[in-house]
C-alpha cells in the first residue's frame, strides 16, 4: 500500500476533504437517511467478560482450534471458516460455551467514542459480527434512540411496544451467538446455503445499500464478508446512466490495492482511519445533525418530515404557487384550489349550501358524505369544502389515503378538547367495515364534530352501515357530469396555463364541442381527451407498452401499487423488482422526470392518477401480465411485516390487500395464488391474517381439507377474531354440503349459524357474515333437508337474518339478489306437492 493513493481515498490529512465528507452526512443525518454497516474490527478494541479483547480472525482461530484439537499445535493454513465447521461437528456445547464468553461484551469496556454510533439517527445498523456489542451498550449506557435488536432467533416478534420510527433497528445478518452456534452463520457451508437462498433480510439489505447512503466499517475485508455487500451496489452501468447511487464511505485503516482501486465503481469513498478515528474526527463534528435527525425520529416523522398524527387543513395548505399538472390528469394538491386551476364547478354551489347547513345544525351527530365515479372530481370537491370551512374559522381535520392513524388514533384525536371541529376523510373506504363505527363515533361525540367524506359511488353499500348511522344525519351528494359552465370555466384555466393542447387555435365553439363530446365522462377524461385528442382509455395502455421493457416493469409495479392506494419509496420499488442497481434507479428517475408518474414532496412515488393506473393494472391482467407485480409488491409488504415495522404501517395495509385471498383469485388463477401464499409462508408463518386468507381461498376454490388446517392455524394465532370466525363458519357448512346425510353434518351447520349470528352483532362484521348465513343456507337447505315444511321454517328463519342485513346495508346489491332468492325458493315450496 505505501504510495498508492487511489482517488477516492481521503485521508487522516485531507482536512478539504473531510470537511465535504461532513457536509454531505449532516444532510443525511437531519433526515435520517444514512445507513451503518460494520463489520469485523467495529468491536476489536472492546473487552469480552473474561476480561479480554474481543477476539477476530486468527485469535478466534486458535480459540477455537482448541475445541476440535486441543492436542496439536494451530495449523495457519486452516480457515476459520473451516476451523469452526470442525468445532460445530465435534462438540457444539463447548463451541456454544466459548462463545458466549469470548463474544459477550463488558459494557464497561465499550469506548465511548464507539457509543457514539449508536447515538446517531441512522436508518438501520446492519452488522456481520455475531457479539453483542448493541445489547451491551444498551445496557451500559442512555441511548437517545433504543435499540431494536433483530437476529434469526428473533426476526418478525416485534411486539410493536415502540414506534417504527422511534426504535433503531439493529440487524444481525449472521446472527448472534445467543442464536445458538447452528444459527450463526459462519461455517462455509453455511454461508453456501445464505448465497444460494438469499433471505428477505438479506434483500431488504440489497435495496437499502443501493438507494441510501452508507458507511461501511471494517477492517479486514474478506470474502464472503464485508467486501461482499461493498459490491451489491454494483458497477454504474453504461456511460449514458446517470449515478443515482447515493455517495457512501467505507472506514478502513487499510485496504489492499485491487479493492481500493474498485471503489469508484461503487460511488464509495475510502475514509483511511479506524472506526475510533472517523468517530472524532467525523461524527463528534455533526451533533447538530444528529439532533436534528433525533427530533425527526422522535417526532415519529419520516425522512420526509410526515408525522403519523392527524392533519390539519391550515398546516397543508400552505403554498397556493406551488406548480402541478392538474391539468393534465396528475391529482390534485391544495395548490390546485388555491390558485384555481381546479375550477368551481356549478356542484359545489349545491355543496357548500349542503355544507353551511350541515355546520349549522352544531348540536346534532351530522355526516357529509361526497360521491362519484372514479375521477369525477370527489377529491377536489372535498378539499374545497375543508379550505372553506378553514376559511370561516374551523379547526379542520384531513385524513387520506396516506394516513397511517388507526380508526382509534383518529377517535381520540377527535376527543381532544382542542380537537377539529371538522374532520375530512378523503377515500374514506380504506377504512373498510370499521369506518361506520369510526364516523358514529366521532358524530356522536360530545362536540358533535362535522364529518366529511369521500368516497367512490361503487363502494357505498360495503362501508356504509345504515343501520348503525342511523341516529346520524347524512347528506349525500353527488358529483355530477361537466355542465355548459363547467366547460366554459376550464377552457379558460387551460388557456391561462397554456395547456390548451390539441385546442390550441381553435375557437371557442369548436373548443367547446370538443369538451362536450366527453361531458358525460370522468372530469379526468374529459380534460385528458379533449386536450390531446385521444381518448385515455387508449392512451394510457398504450403510453404503457411503449416504453421500454426496463420502464415497463419499474411502471406497473407503480401503477398497481398506486390502485392499492399506496406511495411506494424508491427502496420500496427496488425490493419489490428484485433489482437493486444503478440502472433500476436511472428507470425510476426516469419515469419521474419525464412526468409519467408523479413524485410527492416527501419522495414517494406514484401514478398520475388512480385511474391511469386502473387502466393499465386492467390491460396487464388482460394480457396475463399482473403476476409479476402482484408478487414483487407482495414480498416488499411482507418483507416490512416480518422485518418489526409497525403495525401502524401502510405497508401493513398493502400487505393485506394483496394476500386477500378474493384479489388474488381474480388477479392470478388458483395455482398462482397458491404459489404466492407458498413463497410467503416463512415471513408470515406467524400472522394470522395470512392463515386466514390462504385459508379461505381453499375453502372458496380449492381444498376443504388444507382449508381447514390454515383456518385452525389462524384461529390459534389470533382467537374469537371476528373475520376468522366468520370463515370458519364457512369452513362448517361447505363440511356439511360435502356430506349432508352425516350425523355430523346438522351440528356443522348448528355451530355455524350460531357462531355468525353471534358475528353481526359486532358492528364492524360488515354485510359479509349475513351473506355467509344466507347463501350457505339456501344450500344447506337444498341438499340436508328433506322435509318441505323442516325447509320452509329453516328458510323462514335466514329470511329474517338477511332482512335484518338488507335494512342494514340497504345499497348493497348482493344481499338484496339474496333476500330474493331466498324468497323465491321459500315461494317455491307453496307452490310443490308437500313433502314428508
Amino acid at each position: 500500500m505505501a504510495g498508492y493513493q487511489p482517488n477516492n481515498l481521503i485521508g487522516a490529512s485531507s482536512l478539504k476533504d473531510i470537511e465535504q465528507v461532513k457536509a454531505h452526512l449532516r444532510s443525511q443525518f437531519e433526515r435520517g437517511r444514512p445507513i451503518l454497516f460494520t463489520g469485523a474490527g467495529f468491536s476489536s478494541t472492546c473487552k469480552s467478560v473474561s476480561g479480554d479483547n474481543l477476539p477476530v480472525g486468527t485469535t478466534l482461530a486458535k480459540t477455537l482450534w482448541s475445541i476440535c484439537f486441543p492436542s496439536e499445535p494451530f495449523d495457519d493454513g486452516a480457515s476459520l471458516q473451516d476451523i469452526y465447521e470442525a468445532a460445530l461437528s465435534k462438540d457444539p456445547r463447548a463451541l456454544k460455551e466459548t462463545l458466549s464468553r469470548q463474544l459477550t461484551v463488558d459494557p464497561a469496556s465499550v469506548d465511548e467514542r464507539i457509543v457514539r454510533y449508536f447515538t446517531f439517527p441512522w436508518h438501520r445498523i446492519y452488522t456481520l459480527n455475531v457479539d453483542n456489542l448493541p445489547d451491551a451498550v444498551s445496557r451500559g449506557f442512555t441511548l437517545p434512540r433504543p435499540l431494536a435488536t433483530v437476529s434469526l432467533s428473533n426476526v418478525g416478534t416485534n411486539d410493536d411496544r415502540r414506534s417504527a420510527f422511534q426504535a433503531l433497528p439493529v440487524i444481525h445478518l449472521n446472527g448472534l451467538m445467543s442464536d445458538g452456534p447452528d444459527k450463526i452463520t459462519f461455517a462455509a457451508t453455511q454461508y453456501a446455503k445464505r448465497l444460494a437462498f438469499p433471505d428477505h433480510l438479506y434483500l431488504e439489505l440489497v435495496a437499502d445499500i443501493v438507494s441510501r447512503p452508507v458507511v461501511f466499517i471494517g477492517t479486514k475485508l474478506d470474502e464472503p464478508s464485508l467486501w461482499q455487500h461493498v459490491e451489491i451496489r454494483k458497477a454504474r452501468g453504461t456511460r449514458d446512466i446517470r449515478e443515482m447511487r447515493p455517495g457512501s464511505y467505507l472506514v478502513s485503516p487499510v485496504l489492499d490495492r485491487a479493492r481500493a482501486s474498485r471503489l469508484s465503481e461503487f460511488n464509495i469513498t475510502w475514509l483511511q482511519m479506524t472506526a475510533e478515528e472517523f468517530s472524532e474526527k467525523v461524527l463528534k463534528e455533526l451533533t447538530d445533525a444528529r439532533d436534528a435527525g433525533l427530533k425527526l425520529f422522535k417526532s415519529g416523522r419520516d425522512e420526509s418530515g410526515h408525522a403519523p398524527q392527524l392533519a390539519e387543513v391550515g398546516t397543508l395548505a400552505t403554498d397556493p404557487h406551488r406548480h402541478s399538472e392538474f391539468l393534465l390528469g396528475q391529482e390534485p394538491i391544495w395548490a390546485d384550489i388555491q390558485s384555481n386551476r381546479a375550477i368551481e364547478r356549478a356542484c359545489d354551489k349545491e355543496f357548500s349550501e349542503t355544507f353551511t347547513r350541515l355546520r349549522a345544525e352544531k348540536d346534532k351527530p351530522r355526516i357529509l358524505m361526497i360521491a362519484g365515479t372514479a375521477g369525477a372530481g370527489k377529491s377536489t370537491c372535498l378539499m374545497r369544502l375543508a379550505l372553506r370551512a378553514a376559511a370561516q374559522g374551523d379547526h379542520v381535520g384531513w385524513v387520506d389515503r396516506d394516513n397511517e392513524l388507526s380508526p382509534r388514533d383518529i377517535i381520540s384525536a377527535m376527543r381532544e378538547e382542542k380537537g377539529p371541529s371538522v374532520l375530512a376523510i378523503d377515500d374514506a373506504d380504506i377504512f373498510g367495515t370499521s369506518l361506520s363505527p369510526m364516523l358514529y363515533d366521532i358524530a356522536t361525540e360530545d362536540r358533535k364534530p362535522l364529518v366529511m367524506i369521500a368516497l367512490r359511488s361503487g363502494v357505498i353499500d360495503r362501508v356504509i352501515d345504515s343501520l348503525l348511522l342511523k341516529g346520524v344525519n347524512i347528506g349525500e351528494i353527488n358529483v355530477p357530469h361537466l355542465t355548459d359552465g363547467d366547460i366554459e370555466s376550464l377552457l379558460d384555466v387551460l388557456d391561462r396555463e397554456n395547456r390548451l393542447g390539441a385546442l390550441k387555435g381553435k375557437s371557442r365553439d369548436q373548443q367547446c364541442a370538443k369538451f362536450r363530446e366527453y361531458a358525460g365522462r370522468q372530469l379526468l377524461v374529459a380534460m385528458f381527451s379533449a386536450t390531446s385528442g385521444e381518448k385515455l382509455q387508449d392512451k394510457a395502455p398504450s403510453e404503457f407498452f411503449d416504453l421500454p421493457h426496463g420502464l415497463q416493469r419499474v411502471y406497473a409495479v407503480i401503477c398497481l401499487s398506486t390502485t392499492l392506494r399506496y406511495r411506494l419509496t424508491r427502496q420500496e420499488i427496488l425490493l419489490a423488482l428484485n433489482d437493486s442497481t444503478n440502472e433500476a434507479l436511472n428507470d425510476i428517475d426516469t419515469l419521474v422526470r419525464r412526468h409519467i408518474v408523479a413524485e410527492t414532496t416527501g419522495g414517494s412515488i406514484q401514478a398520475r392518477h388512480r385511474v391511469i393506473a386502473e387502466m393499465i393494472r386492467d390491460e396487464l391482467l388482460k394480457r396475463g401480465q399482473i403476476a409479476d407485480p402482484i408478487f414483487g409488491l407482495a414480498f416488499m409488504a411482507a418483507t416490512h411485516k416480518h422485518s418489526g415495522v409497525s403495525r401502524r404501517h401502510r405497508a401493513n395495509g398493502l400487505l393485506r390487500s394483496l394476500t386477500n385471498h378474493d384479489f388474488l383469485y381474480r388477479n392470478l388463477d388458483l395455482p398462482r395464488a397458491q404459489l404466492l401464499y407458498q413463497n410467503l409462508e416463512d415471513l408470515l408463518a406467524d400472522d394470522a391474517h395470512y392463515w386466514l386468507q390462504r385459508g379461505s381461498l381453499e375453502v372458496e376454490f380449492g381444498d376443504i381439507r388444507i382449508a381447514e388446517n390454515f383456518l385452525n392455524q389462524a384461529r390459534g394465532l389470533s382467537p374469537r377474531d371476528l373475520y376468522i370466525d366468520n370463515e370458519w363458519a364457512y369452513l362448517l357448512f361447505k363440511k356439511a354440503h360435502q356430506n349432508p346425510r352425516s350425523t355430523a353434518a346438522t351440528d356443522y351447520v348448528a355451530e355455524a349459524t350460531s357462531t355468525i349470528e353471534a358475528i353481526i352483532q359486532n358492528p364492524k362484521a360488515g354485510p359479509y357474515p349475513y351473506h355467509v348465513l344466507g347463501s350457505q343456507g339456501l344450500a344447506w337447505s337444498r341438499v340436508g333437508i328433506p322435509s318441505d315444511e323442516e325447509k320452509a321454517r329453516y328458510l323462514n328463519g335466514l329470511r329474517t337474518v338477511v332482512d335484518s342485513g338488507v335494512a342494514r346495508y340497504p345499497k348493497n346489491n348482493e344481499l338484496r339478489k339474496l333476500k330474493e332468492d331466498l324468497m323465491r325458493e321459500y315461494l317455491s315450496l307453496a307452490l310443490s306437492p308437500p313433502r314428508s
